[in-house]
């Protein structure tokens, strides 16, 4: 069975760009499978960017979702057997992803993540949806990485998740908390996934995790040249949720997620090692 990456790119030049950085991160540090890309215009590339990528697919017009909601509908795209599916804004720094991928295959459709049954995620209760909807549990995740399987099983699946997106949009549709004009997509990811009873991936801190965003997080090194990957992350805050850190947490995780490309220093300084080694011109970002 093939294996292999598919990234996201579509409207600002700058996602093209940040799956270019990403595609590099993927020959730098997982040299055996191949990543392709998906967008909305392949024009947006030069050739010498067009051929970090095994194969650029692009979508017809009114075929994918605006913004993160297009994450949806990424699964009718999937180019190898086996994909792995990354947010453009994310880099492999180790190399160590034959164990993630071991994990992950699990699943026809896996993510790292963790079964709940109550507490808030977005503006709603997860206990209360559980109960509209009648599942046992919603999986907590961030689908900056999802692992999909083709077969009937992720057929079945996706079916779950399109029902949920159809006829559940007054409980599960909610703005995305960084781009307010977009749906976010895991609330229908997570809540299929308990409907079907799909066990995440659960790491261990002491696992050296998947991936870690670099929100709320501090005292961030990352370098993927050198496999270097560090960074302290917030538990949550008191206060607003940004004052008065309930504790920090040191992670290393494979994969690292710049959250808006920030912190802006450590994403460039990345990027810039990865185009220099690869001989890419210089990122825009």
């Amino acid at each position: 069975m093939t294996q292999g990456y598919l990234t996201l790119a579509t409207g600002d030049r700058q996602y093209y760009d940040a799956a270019v950085s990403l595609a590099l991160s993927v020959r730098l540090n997982d040299a055996a499978r191949p990543i392709s890309l998906l967008c909305d215009d392949a024009g947006k590339l030069s050739e010498e960017e067009k051929s970090c990528f095994d194969r650029v697919i692009v979508a017809l017009p009114g075929t994918l979702g605006v913004g993160c909601a297009g994450k949806l509908d990424v699964p009718g795209f999937l180019p190898y057997d086996e994909t792995i599916f990354l947010d453009s804004d994310c880099l492999i720094i180790k190399k160590d992803m034959d164990r993630h991928w071991a994990l992950l295959s699990a699943q026809y459709f896996n993510v790292s993540g963790e079964k709940r049954t109550s507490g808030y995620w977005y503006n709603f209760n997860i206990s209360d949806v559980c109960k509209a909807l009648n599942i046992p549990y919603m999986v907590y995740m961030n689908s900056g990485v999802m692992y999909m399987r083709k077969g009937k099983e992720l057929d079945r699946f996706l079916a779950v998740a399109q029902d949920l997106r159809d006829t559940a949009q007054d409980i599960l549709s909610v703005q995305h908390r960084d781009m307010n004009a977009q749906i976010a997509d895991e609330p229908i990811w997570g809540a299929a996934m308990g409907r079907v009873g799909i066990q995440p991936v659960t790491y261990s801190v002491q696992d050296q995790v998947l991936m870690v965003t670099t929100y709320m997080s501090k005292r961030i090194k990352y370098d993927p040249m050198t496999n270097l990957s560090t960074q302290h992350k917030s538990e949550g805050y008191l206060i607003l949720g940004r004052f008065l850190s309930k504790g920090w947490t040191r992670y290393s995780p494979s994969i690292a997620h710049f959250i808006r490309f920030k912190p802006r220093g450590v994403y460039r300084q990345c990027v810039h090692q990865l185009r220099t080694w690869a001989g890419i011109k210089k990122s825009q970002i």
